[in-house]
């Protein structure tokens, strides 16, 4: 494979026969093949618990990697690489299977290094984790969990002393694709490395910082596990709250993973929501004539208060933010899908303030708008913008790793810095346990399906004098749909 030096590793898939593994793992593997960037001593180990053979587990996987590979995927090539694709049966809360696990593992590479991937609920890290310990699997090696971290700050904390028992905490890689995302990682770029923002960034000149991640599906077939979550939970208290940190930090003193975790670190110990009941908006989706409503969905509680949006004003404690809002907002249902973050800057001489929009997704790019003179002799003022689509270019689109592509090529290389400290994971989850345990969720707001959320949330940023910036940039559909 010309693995560009890597060493030898074998990758245990803990969840094989999930969505996970066929959407997102499998295919981003085939990728980083497709790329040169795998070892070339390298085995996939699958386990699952169902009747399968490598050979029928093989042919399973072919039409997902078809599907959801970046590249053109060629028989030829994709044989290849399920050559290195294994599947191992077993029962992995038993520690029985770990035994014969290990014997396994010395017929394919004995020399190998280990990465084990828990592509499963957060209720099964442990149990994995201390099998592995038992059949001395887990020394010099490296695990993957994905997110959640934990159903709550206690649980987390619980599921972090088990996996540092047994795995070094530099051993141990806590997965949030967000952060991997293009357009979330040239967010240092565009900070650091332009003249143009680097010494702009800061309360100063910013009126006020928006983010948001808008989606138009609704919980589909997660219900039973969304309806004991909701927005908060599942989208702030991870994904929005990462890529704030990343808008608002400091730069470090370098870009490895113990530096920028620690300017992450910092801010999130300093964030804060001056009201509780002020400052959060809690909404839930009802149907628009044509969709289900949130209680209508499969495995919902038919009186739930579970909320499908979220909206929230923010400070952060901090010499360069002081008195900057931060408007974070989240919903399913909503009237497009797009993750963006929004810097709009304070107006001069009265004039429309200068915007910086950062896209994140679907589409990935930088909108930046500013003021120029009109044509003429006047001195009259126009409002004009520059719109940079990196993912309207077909070769961006091919040479731009997926997400997962991303984080598994830096976890094989053992890079650290897209991976999530355990710290932050415990600042995320303190400051949401104290925003739920406040907030009263029978004060939920109802929003049309396919709408931008309750009225109440444009509202929220309305009594500052400010509002969603993307009501200026949208244009009147988007406006059309508060009214």
């Amino acid at each position: 494979m010309n693995g560009m030096n890597k060493k030898p590793h074998i990758v245990t898939i803990f969840g094989g026969t999930g969505d996970l593994t066929y959407r997102k793992l499998l295919p981003a593997f085939y990728n980083l093949m497709e790329t040169n960037h795998l070892p070339d001593d390298f085995h996939i180990v699958i386990i699952g618990r169902q009747d399968l053979t490598t050979e029928s587990y093989r042919e399973l996987a072919k039409n997902w990697i078809h599907e959801h590979s970046r590249y053109k995927v060629h028989d030829e090539k994709l044989e290849e690489f399920l050559n290195y694709v294994t599947y191992f049966e077993m029962i992995f809360t038993e520690e029985e299977g770990y035994h014969r696990l290990k014997e396994y593992y010395q017929s394919l590479s004995p020399n190998a290094c280990h990465l084990y991937y828990f592509a499963v609920a957060p209720a099964f890290f442990e149990a994995i984790a201390i099998n592995l310990g038992k059949a001395d699997l887990a020394s010099n090696s490296k695990v993957i969990i994905e997110k959640p971290f934990g159903n709550d700050l206690e649980s987390a904390g619980q599921i972090n002393k088990t996996l540092t028992s047994i795995f070094s905490e530099t051993s141990i890689y806590r997965i949030d694709h967000y952060v991997a995302k293009e357009m979330v990682q040239n967010i240092f770029t565009i900070r650091f490395a332009n003249t143009l923002f680097t010494n702009i960034w800061n309360s100063d000149n910013i009126k006020s910082i928006q983010i948001s991640a808008n989606e138009l599906v609704g919980v589909e077939n997660r219900g039973n596990y969304y309806d004991h979550t909701g927005a908060l939970k599942d989208m702030f208290q991870n994904h929005l709250l990462q890529i704030l940190s990343i808008v608002t930090m400091d730069k470090p003193t370098d870009f490895e993973a113990e530096s920028i975790h620690e300017k992450q670190e910092e801010i999130l110990e300093n964030l804060y929501i001056e009201s509780i009941n002020d400052d959060v908006v809690l909404g839930q989706y009802t149907s628009d004539g044509n969709s289900k409503s949130y209680r209508d969905e499969e495995r919902v509680y038919a009186s739930s208060t579970t909320e499908t949006f979220v909206a929230l004003k923010l400070g952060l404690h901090h010499p360069h933010w002081e008195n900057t809002p931060i408007y974070v907002r989240t919903g399913k249902r909503m009237h497009k899908r797009a993750t963006e973050v929004v810097i709009e800057f304070k107006a001069l001489n009265n004039e429309k303030p200068n915007v910086l929009i950062i896209k994140i997704q679907p589409d990935e790019g930088v909108y930046l708008r500013f003021n120029i003179k009109k044509p003429g002799q006047g001195n009259d003022v126009q409002t004009v913008f520059m719109d940079f689509c990196q993912s309207c270019n077909y070769e961006n689109r091919v040479n731009t790793p997926e997400a997962y592509e991303r984080l598994l090529n830096a976890a094989l290389d053992g890079d650290r810095t897209l991976f999530a400290s355990y710290k932050q994971v415990e600042l995320s989850w303190m400051f949401v346990e104290d925003i739920v345990n406040q907030v009263n969720h029978q004060d939920i707001q109802f929003y049309e399906a396919f709408t931008s959320g309750p009225h109440k949330a444009h509202e929220l940023l309305k009594r500052d004098g400010n509002h969603w910036i993307e009501e200026e940039v949208y244009g009147e559909n988007y406006i059309s749909s508060i009214e």
